[in-house]
């Protein structure tokens, strides 16, 4: 019992620090050595041809320009301390099962590359893995919701 314990407090804290690592970084401007070439997403836009990973690179870029990775830092930040703390684990675990799903089936129809949906795929089925030992807290609040 108490090696389940302290695999779940040491998981979750591994899940939170990458995923408050992970976050900040959506903050922090990637150094560039020489401009990026768009030439090949051009002519793919031109030419009608989306296939992988054009498709990622440019769903990529128009979640930088519009802002909305960096809203998606802020809730993997907010979600990695949330989990941090005990009270707030579950809560904290929940929060960030939504973003854990959206980045594996992004890379999963998106990307073509196996390493990087293997990698998404462990966090998504690593936060799972760590809401189910509250499965009878969620069940008792799913039905005193519906019984009230």
């Amino acid at each position: 019992m108490k090696i389940k314990k302290i695999s779940h407090l040491v998981l979750s804290f591994a899940l939170a620090l990458f995923f408050i690592y992970a976050g900040t970084q959506k903050f922090i401007p990637k150094k560039h050595k020489k401009k990026a070439d768009n030439t090949e997403l051009i002519e793919s836009v031109k030419n009608d041809k989306f296939e992988s990973p054009t498709t990622f690179r440019l769903a990529v870029k128009m979640l930088k320009t519009s802002g909305f990775l960096k809203f998606i830092g802020i809730l993997q930040i907010l979600s990695g301390l949330l989990i941090m703390l005990p009270k707030t684990r579950l809560i904290g675990l929940i929060f960030l099962l939504p973003i854990t799903i959206n980045v594996f089936c992004f890379h999963f129809f998106m990307d073509n590359e196996a390493g990087e949906n293997i990698e998404t795929g462990i966090y998504l089925a690593l936060n799972i893995l760590l809401i189910l030992p509250y499965y009878k807290k969620i069940k008792s609040l799913l039905n005193a919701k519906i019984l009230a």
